[in-house]
C-alpha cells in the first residue's frame, strides 16, 4: 500500500513538472518574436505597406524616411496592447505650397494620422492563426492620402520568417503582401542578429491617386525589397527599392517610455531605513522630544518632511500618534509608504498602540495610514507578509489633528516658505506661414511654498534660450478665427528674448470632510490670463470616480509686462477690431479612472473663455513609468472654419516624469499638449492647481503593465 502511494505521488509529480514545463515554453513563445520593423509611415509593417504586428505596450517611435518623391516625419506610440497610433507629416519635395510658399513656408506638406486596432494578437492563445488588424491611415484632415485595410500576418519562429497579407481601399488599393526573413537571429552578435531582409508588393494607387506627387506616378515594379538593420535595439536603418526607379531609406528611434524606469538608477535616493532600531517606550528613560527627534531626523534622511506630531489617547486610553508630512520628493505612492512604514516600525515606541500619517499636498490633507504598532514590530521582523501588512493598513480618508484638550503637539515645524525649482521648456508650432516648424527652447522655475503656514502660493518666471518664432504671427492668413480671440494670439506672449513673469498666484485649499474638499485662487494664473478662481470635489480615497464644480473670473493679460487689458481682438472676415472682453468659464467636472486598462476620464461641460458652450472630453492612458498619453475632442457652439470644414479643439498630450533624466526620485512632472490647430473654440484659461490632479497622484501608484 506505501509502494501504490509513493507511485502515485511520482506520478502526480511528474504531471506537475510537465504542466510547468508547458506553460514555460508557452511563456517562451509568447515572449520570443521577430525583429519589429516600421514603414514610411512609422506604423508596424515592410517599407511601404502595413502588417498586422504591433509592439510592446508604452514603445514610442520617432522617425524620418526619404521615399522620393516625399519626405515623412512621424511619430508612433503604442499605448494599449491592440491599438497603435501615429502622427505624419508629409513633404511633397520640390512643389512650394501654392498659398503660402513665398513667405517663407517653403514646400507643399500634408498632416496626417494612423490607426491600427489589433483584432487578434499572437498572445490570444490561437497559435495556428496568424495575427490580424485593421488600420486606417491618415484618417484624420485633408485625408489626402486616406486607406482602409485588413492585413494578417503569420510568424514563423522556426524558420525566422513572416509572411503578411493584407486588402486595402483607397490609396492602398487591392491586395497587398510582404514576408521578412531574419536568417542570423539566433547569434548573439549585436545588428546581425537582427539583421532582416524585407520584400513586399506594394499596393499604393501610384498612377491614378489625385494627390500623388506628379514625380511619384510611374511604377516600373511593385516589388520592393531591402534591408532592416536595428543597432543599440533603439535605432532602425532600412532601405529598399521603391517603385523599381528609386531607393528609400528610413530612420527610427524606438524606445519603450511606458516601462522604463528611467534613462538612470535612483542612486542618490537614500537606502530604506534600517537602524537604529528603538522601541523603548515613551516615558521617564525616553522624552517625548526624544521621540520626535529620532521621527524628524529619521523622516528628514529619507527625504520625507514632517510638519506635527501629537501625542494622544484612542478610544481605549492608550497612547497613540498622529502625524502630518508633506511628500515632496516620491512620485509612487508605494514607495512613499514603504518609507515611512520602515521608519515607523524601527522608532514606535511599545507603549503607543496606533499611529496615524496624514499625506498633504498643495496645502489640503489627502489620505491618511493608521497603523497598529503589533503590526509594525511585526512588519519588521518579517513575520507578518506584504499584502497582509497592507490590507491591515489601508488609505483612509484623512483626519483633522487632535485638539489641546485631546493629545499634545510635541514636534511642529513650518512649513517651507519657499522652494526653488527649475525645469526646461519646449514650445513647438507647426505651420506658420514663414515656416513649417517653430520652436523655443527655454527653462521655467521659480519659488514656491506657504505663507503663514496655510496659504500656498507660486511664482513662475521663464527665459527664452533659443527661439525661431520671432516672424511668426499671430492670425492664421487663410482661416482667420472669427471668435474672440482668447487663444489664437498665444504666440505673441513667447516673442521675447528676455525673461517673463508667467505665474504668481495664492492659492488656499480646504478639505471639508468625507471626500468633500475646495479650493480659491487668486493671481496671474499663466502666461496670457490672472484673475480669481473657485472650485468644489468630491473625490472619496479608494473611489474610482470623482465630480466637482469650478468657476474663474479672468482678465487678459498684455503681451508684455504684467498689466492686464479689457479690450481683445476680433475678426470679422479679415479685418480686426477690439471688442471689450472679461473672461468667465464654468465647468461641471466628470472624472474616471478604469483601473484593468490603466485609462481615466474626463468630461468637463459648462461655458468656455470665447463665450461657447459645450463640452470637453478626455481619455487618458498611464504608464508605470509615470508617462501619462491623453487625447481630448472639444464640442461645443462656436461656428468656427477652418478650410471650409466646422473645427472642434482636438489634440494630444503627455506627461514625463522630470526623475526620468535624474539619479534620484522626484515629483517634478513636464508636459507636452499640442492642439491640431490653434484656434478660439473650447479654449479655458488656467486657474491654479487644480484638486483632483494633487489627490489622484497623491493617492495612486502606477501599477505594472499587464496589457
Amino acid at each position: 500500500m506505501l509502494g501504490s502511494i509513493l507511485l502515485h505521488a511520482e506520478e502526480d509529480l511528474s504531471l506537475l513538472f510537465r504542466d510547468l514545463q508547458v506553460v514555460d515554453d508557452v511563456n517562451r513563445e509568447i515572449k520570443d518574436h521577430l525583429p519589429f520593423h516600421y514603414n514610411s509611415t512609422f506604423m508596424g509593417g515592410y517599407f511601404n505597406m502595413p502588417s498586422a504586428r504591433m509592439n510592446d505596450v508604452g514603445m514610442v517611435a520617432l522617425g524620418f524616411a526619404y521615399v522620393p518623391p516625399y519626405r515623412n516625419y512621424g511619430v508612433t506610440f503604442q499605448p494599449l496592447r491592440r491599438v497603435e497610433f501615429g502622427v505624419n507629416y508629409r513633404v511633397y519635395i520640390g512643389i512650394p505650397d501654392p498659398a503660402m510658399g513665398f513667405m517663407g513656408f517653403g514646400e507643399f506638406s500634408d498632416r496626417g494620422a494612423n490607426l491600427k486596432l489589433g483584432v487578434l494578437r499572437k498572445e490570444d492563445g490561437f497559435p495556428y492563426f496568424p495575427e490580424i488588424a485593421v488600420g486606417f491611415e491618415d484618417f484624420y484632415g485633408t485625408k489626402r492620402f486616406h486607406s482602409f485595410y485588413v492585413v494578417a500576418t503569420k510568424t514563423f519562429l522556426d524558420w525566422n520568417f513572416e509572411a503578411t497579407l493584407g486588402w486595402g481601399k483607397g490609396r492602398i488599393k487591392g491586395f497587398f503582401g510582404g514576408i521578412g526573413w531574419t536568417p542570423f537571429r539566433q547569434t548573439k552578435i549585436p545588428v546581425l542578429n537582427k539583421l532582416t531582409l524585407l520584400a513586399e508588393y506594394d499596393a499604393v494607387d501610384y498612377e491614378h491617386h489625385q494627390w500623388e506627387h506628379p514625380s511619384g506616378r510611374s511604377v516600373k515594379s511593385r516589388i520592393n525589397v531591402g534591408l532592416s538593420a536595428t543597432l543599440f535595439d533603439c535605432l532602425q536603418l532600412n532601405v529598399s527599392s521603391l517603385r523599381g526607379e528609386d531607393i528609400a531609406a528610413s530612420a527610427s528611434l524606438n524606445y519603450n517610455l511606458g516601462e522604463s524606469k528611467g534613462l538612470f538608477p535612483k542612486v542618490d535616493n537614500p537606502p530604506i531605513y534600517k537602524a537604529p532600531v528603538d522601541t523603548e517606550p515613551v516615558g521617564l528613560l525616553r522624552s517625548n522630544k526624544e521621540l520626535a527627534q529620532e521621527l524628524a531626523f529619521a523622516f528628514d534622511e529619507q527625504g520625507l518632511n514632517l510638519y506635527r506630531i501629537y501625542l494622544t489617547t484612542d478610544e481605549h486610553g492608550d497612547h497613540a500618534l498622529w502625524i502630518k508630512m508633506i511628500n515632496v520628493r516620491y512620485r509612487v505612492e508605494k514607495e512613499l509608504k514603504e518609507r515611512i512604514e520602515t521608519v515607523l516600525a524601527a522608532l514606535v515606541p511599545t507603549n503607543v498602540k496606533a499611529v496615524t500619517v496624514v499625506i498633504e499636498a498643495d496645502g489640503v490633507p489627502t489620505h491618511e495610514y493608521r497603523f497598529r504598532t503589533m503590526d509594525l514590530h511585526r512588519f519588521r521582523e518579517r513575520t507578518i507578509s506584504d499584502f497582509e501588512f497592507a490590507t491591515l493598513s489601508p488609505m483612509r480618508e484623512p483626519t483633522r489633528p487632535p485638539s489641546r484638550y485631546d493629545g499634545s503637539l510635541i514636534y511642529h515645524r513650518s512649513k517651507s516658505v519657499w522652494t526653488f525649482t527649475v525645469r526646461p521648456r519646449l514650445l513647438t508650432f507647426f505651420g506658420s506661414a514663414t515656416g513649417k516648424f517653430k520652436y523655443s527652447v527655454g527653462i521655467v522655475g521659480g519659488p514656491e511654498g506657504y505663507l503663514f503656514d496655510q496659504v500656498y502660493y507660486k511664482i513662475q518666471g521663464a527665459y527664452n534660450i533659443k527661439s525661431s518664432m520671432s516672424d511668426v504671427g499671430d492670425m492664421d492668413m487663410l482661416n482667420p478665427s472669427q471668435l474672440i480671440n482668447v487663444r489664437s494670439d498665444m504666440v505673441r506672449y513667447y516673442q521675447t528674448s528676455s525673461g517673463s513673469l508667467e505665474e504668481a498666484y495664492i492659492q488656499k485649499g480646504e478639505y471639508f470632510k468625507k471626500g468633500w474638499y475646495g479650493r480659491l485662487a487668486l493671481g496671474y494664473f499663466e502666461v496670457a490670463y490672472g484673475g480669481i478662481a473657485g472650485e468644489v470635489l468630491y473625490y472619496p480615497v479608494g473611489s474610482s470616480w470623482a465630480i466637482g464644480l469650478e468657476a474663474a473670473a479672468v482678465l487678459k493679460r498684455k503681451y508684455h509686462g504684467i498689466g492686464f487689458t479689457t479690450e481683445v481682438r476680433k475678426f470679422d472676415g479679415f479685418q480686426s477690431e477690439k471688442v471689450h472682453f472679461i473672461g468667465y468659464q464654468y465647468f461641471l467636472d466628470l472624472y474616471y479612472e478604469f483601473k484593468p486598462l490603466q485609462l481615466d476620464f474626463k468630461v468637463s461641460i459648462g461655458k468656455f473663455l470665447a463665450r461657447d458652450v459645450g463640452a470637453r472630453f478626455e481619455i487618458g492612458r498611464y504608464f508605470p513609468s509615470g508617462l501619462r498619453f491623453s487625447v481630448w475632442y472639444t464640442w461645443t457652439n462656436a461656428h468656427d472654419i477652418v478650410n471650409n470644414e466646422r473645427y472642434r479643439d482636438k489634440g494630444v498630450a503627455f506627461v514625463i516624469p522630470f526623475d526620468f533624466f535624474l539619479k534620484k526620485s522626484s515629483r517634478t512632472m513636464i508636459p507636452y499638449a499640442m492642439s491640431v490647430w490653434l484656434r478660439d473654440t473650447g479654449a479655458r484659461a488656467a486657474t491654479g492647481k487644480r484638486l483632483y490632479p494633487t489627490l489622484h497622484d497623491e493617492r495612486e501608484s502606477f501599477p505594472e503593465n499587464r496589457l
